[in-house]
């Protein structure tokens, strides 16, 4: 996953959780992670930055669209592990 650049000099928000990089996440857990960031008003794109997943997995979250039906739990497992390698 390509590293994403924030537009200011300075991080707007504080990371949420300070977790070891080397450990696999539960999806469970960064479901809840997103959903407390998105109710104190962080943008989908800050959120996807702060916990190292991608837009797609974040949005389809907020949204809660059936337009955007993906297996979440195993594409999050699969960036999961590409996170992890690299």
């Amino acid at each position: 996953m390509p590293v994403r650049k924030s537009l200011t000099v300075e991080a707007s928000v504080e990371p949420a959780t300070k977790n070891d990089a080397s450990k696999p996440r539960k999806w469970a857990d960064v479901a809840k992670e997103i959903q407390k960031l998105r109710e104190t008003g962080v943008t989908v794109p800050e959120i996807c930055e702060q916990l190292q997943v991608s837009y797609v997995l974040v949005n389809q979250l907020v949204l809660q669209s059936y337009k955007m039906a993906i297996d979440s739990e195993a594409v999050f497992q699969r960036q999961e592990e590409m996170r992890l390698q690299g």
